[in-house]
């Protein structure tokens, strides 16, 4: 005579077989649930974009500890977006704060979400050393896709921090062959740094 715990397990086992399965079996041949939806290539059209300060966003405040001043300085950055992949971007980036001056160059890592919001880290040109980590939000204006940047990091005695609804610029904009507070083009703007890296290892 069986067992109560025998009956029960060949109970178990005929019902497994009825669904389409078997024993162990079960969880394996379980249809695979779909994972969550994502457009990590929303922002691929970022490859090889050039992005700028329009003219009202060419303030910076630059902070100074001895004696603490606060000082409103003019400048324009350029980025110069040179590659995409999987919601993630390079490019070169120059920063000017004097037209006197000579341009910074750096290289930028960025991250931006299907949802807009933009992380990067800036690395000097020359040494790889980061120098600070703007975050941003893409932002529609008047129907136009703006990158609304804002960053605080270290400058000469002290620190700089700026915001700024960066637009895009291309050949045949007015901004392309005049850049608001660099008077230059871009080309002439972006020529004394190295041109932005692409990703490897795809």
């Amino acid at each position: 005579m069986l067992s109560r715990v025998r009956i029960l397990s060949i109970v178990v086992t005929a019902l497994c077989v009825l669904a389409g399965v078997s024993g162990t079996a079960a969880a394996a041949t379980e249809p695979a649930r779909p994972g969550p939806v994502a457009g990590y290539n929303k922002w691929a059209w970022f490859k090889d974009t050039y992005w700028i300060v329009p003219q009202n966003g060419i303030y910076s405040v630059l902070h100074t500890t001895s004696p603490s001043q606060f000082t409103v300085l003019r400048g324009q950055t350029v980025f110069h977006l040179t590659d995409y992949f999987n919601g993630y971007f390079l490019g070169s980036v120059v920063v000017k704060v004097s037209r006197a001056a000579l341009p910074s160059c750096q290289t930028v890592l960025g991250e931006v979400t299907p949802a807009g919001q933009v992380y990067m880290t800036m690395y000097d040109a020359t040494t790889g050393d980061v120098t600070n980590n703007p975050i941003g939000t893409m932002t529609r204006v008047k129907g136009e896709w703006t990158m609304v940047n804002t960053m605080t990091g270290p400058a000469t005695g002290g620190t700089l921090s700026h915001w700024a609804y960066m637009v895009q610029s291309q050949k045949g904009d007015r901004t392309w062959d005049r850049l608001p507070f660099a008077k230059q083009s871009i080309p002439d703007f972006m020529a004394s740094c190295p041109p932005g890296p692409t990703f490897t290892g795809r």
